[in-house]
């Protein structure tokens, strides 16, 4: 460890003190009645090439580990880590999660797109009911940190992405759906129950129909309704189809939706994340409590 320094300036002067034969306690006593204090000072240690660049090894990655780990391993305190990174250029920023694209979902929104725009077209959109199932869950951290480290002058945007598919952990599964009249019931779906197409179409589509349309839609308005769900397989099967075409559902087809569009699935890419965020703020240990703050 560096010893401490006086300031060149205080030295020379107690030299020329000393040369002057002035005794240490009569320049101790004219330090006391200086206006100017002789101030001891540690030099900051520099961080060495090789620290810096065991940091930047650290720090550089996709899913970085914390700054007091990084600290610890390095055998450096966590404020020549902190100071380490704001020198190097690099800065903290929070992941965002995406949906995950591939090459189908973006031929077939570039096919479908305008076809869809047709249908909502002048002011029909204000009839449109979306709907969606979504997983709700205790635990869902998956082990993976929501910060990474970015450079200023040449950031990588792909580490703030956390992507996510269809896979959800065990829990319980609810349906509603939004439209510019509403909402729908909230209907949940027992754990373990096998969502098919009598099931779909027995507790989700006839207490729908029965409850929810004529209070959205009263008057005799139903026949503007334009109905939407996801392509999960209980909800385009022949069944199903069959059942919306009997009952003289107005629908998106299959054929008609763009599969993981944002602007086009309000439920999937806003509400039930607006909904999980409160959620997260609430203490819930059973599942009984979570599925009680969802409604």
């Amino acid at each position: 460890m560096p010893r401490k320094q006086i300031d060149p300036q205080h030295e020379g002067r107690v030299l020329a003190l000393l040369q002057l034969k002035y005794s240490q306690r009569q320049i101790i006593g004219v330090q006391r009645n200086s206006t100017e204090k002789i101030k001891f000072s540690r030099q900051r240690p520099a961080s060495t090439p090789s620290t810096i660049s065991k940091v930047i090894q650290k720090i550089d990655v996709e899913d970085p580990p914390t700054q007091r780990s990084i600290a610890r391993s390095c055998h450096i305190s966590q404020s020549t880590v902190s100071r380490i990174i704001k020198s190097t250029n690099f800065v903290l920023r929070k992941k965002y999660k995406v949906q995950k694209l591939t090459s189908s979902n973006v031929k077939k929104r570039c096919q479908r797109a305008r076809r869809l725009y047709r249908k909502l077209a002048n002011h029909r959109y204000e009839n449109f009911v979306t709907t969606d199932e979504s997983w709700f869950y205790l635990n869902g951290t998956e082990g993976k940190r929501k910060v990474c480290y970015i450079k200023k002058n040449n950031p990588d945007y792909k580490r703030m992405i956390i992507q996510q598919d269809s896979s959800r952990p065990k829990g319980f599964m609810e349906w509603a759906g939004i439209s510019s009249r509403g909402k729908t019931s909230i209907r949940f779906v027992a754990p373990g129950t096998k969502i098919n197409s009598n099931y779909y179409i027995k507790h989700i589509l006839k207490p729908f129909l029965s409850r929810d349309l004529p209070r959205l839609f009263p008057d005799g308005q139903e026949k503007k309704m334009i109905y939407h769900h996801d392509s999960a397989p209980s909800n385009v099967s022949k069944e199903t189809i069959a059942f919306m075409n009997k009952t003289k559902i107005n629908y998106v087809k299959p054929q008609e939706w763009m599969p993981k569009s944002p602007d086009a699935s309000h439920m999937d890419y806003a509400v039930w994340g607006h909904l999980k965020q409160r959620l997260n703020k609430c203490k819930i240990e059973t599942l009984d409590q979570l599925k009680k703050n969802c409604i």
